[in-house]
């Protein structure tokens, strides 16, 4: 039997999820969709199959004793409310990302789940996509020796209407590094370990709806040693690339300029040329494979690899980064326990 899941939120993102859900053949069936905007509840009915039941209030799903699980698809500023709620209620919780706004929020969100035995896991999906997963499981087999230099990036334009939650920094818990951000600073933790130092600027270009930052530059100093870059920009009208990747190794590099790229040593110490690392087909599978690892871990009772203890840590770094921006120093971590860091950088 499946896991019986209900939505909660039926914004833009449902789709994705919905779309995810849909490929997995029977392992999570919709029993519910929830939000606020009925027509936009019965449309991700619809997109299910038309048989979830539909509702306008998220205590609604959290009454039914056919829902174990609910991924929760709401404004950051709701995460944290309706995941204590829904522990409270003995139901299974998938997040979308950030965890929360704050490491104080998502605390509060670990020690409930907790509390009530229940699986708590965030989505960051790009864990789960091919192309990633790929990537560290090269990283794992020693394939470029240690890491001395990581680069990513993010690109793409948002500039919703005005009034929309995303241009709020309250309500996101800060601009694009807090909104999409987060995806690659969660994706160099994995593959390089914690990070010790932090420096950032950012800036709010004008060209956008949104008062938080469009545009932030990043460096890390990882504890390992390495060191590491992001760049993101949510003002760049036509990019060249949607996210980037560049990781450089001891013995090798690889790339996702065209596909996955590997060069590596070769027998004569010399560099390979760049070769295409296999990937499957569809290799926009993150959200279909996030949903499966959630499911299975709350019917197989494992932990998920994005778990809330590692979102929390994300979010840590995302609140350094703010830091960074906020007082031009370099920024050391762990942060000290009582404080969250401002969410309106210098900009």
């Amino acid at each position: 039997m499946g896991l019986r899941l209900a939505l909660i939120g039926c914004g833009g993102i449902s789709r994705a999820h919905l779309d995810g859900i849909r490929q997995l053949d029977g392992l999570v069936e919709v029993v519910a969709v929830c939000d606020t905007d009925r027509g936009a509840a019965a449309q991700a009915a619809a997109r299910a199959g038309g048989g979830p039941a539909v509702c306008e209030r998220y205590q609604e799903v959290l009454a039914r004793d056919d829902v174990q699980a609910v991924d929760i698809l709401l404004p950051h500023h709701l995460h944290a409310p309706v995941t204590l709620a829904a522990a409270a209620a003995g139901k299974h919780v998938l997040c979308e990302k950030p965890i929360a706004r704050t490491r104080a929020e998502a605390r509060q969100m670990i020690q409930a789940a907790q509390a009530a035995g229940i699986k708590l896991m965030v989505a960051y999906c790009e864990r789960y996509a091919n192309e990633y997963q790929a990537a560290h499981a090269l990283l794992q087999q020693g394939a470029i020796g240690p890491l001395h230099l990581s680069r990513i990036d993010h690109n793409q334009w948002v500039s919703p209407p005005a009034g929309h939650w995303l241009t709020d920094p309250e309500a996101l818990g800060g601009g694009a590094v807090a909104g999409s951000g987060t995806h690659r600073l969660d994706l160099l933790r994995w593959f390089n370990g914690e990070v010790a130092r932090v420096a950032a600027f950012a800036a709010n270009t004008g060209v956008t709806t949104g008062r938080g930052e469009d545009v932030a530059a990043i460096s890390l100093e990882f504890a390992n040693g390495a060191v590491g870059e992001m760049a993101i920009s949510w003002s760049c009208r036509r990019f060249p690339w949607y996210e980037g990747l560049w990781l450089y190794g001891e013995q090798g590099v690889i790339h996702n300029v065209g596909g996955l790229q590997l060069s590596r040593l070769g027998a004569d110490g010399q560099a390979t040329e760049y070769e295409p690392v296999p990937l499957p087909h569809d290799d926009r599978g993150g959200f279909r494979e996030e949903i499966r690892h959630f499911a299975e871990c709350v019917l197989e009772n494992r932990q998920p690899l994005t778990d809330g203890e590692q979102a929390l840590r994300t979010l840590e770094l995302v609140e350094a980064v703010y830091r960074a921006a906020t007082t031009r120093q370099v920024v050391s971590l762990p942060l000290p326990e009582d404080e969250s860091g401002s969410r309106t950088p210098n900009i």
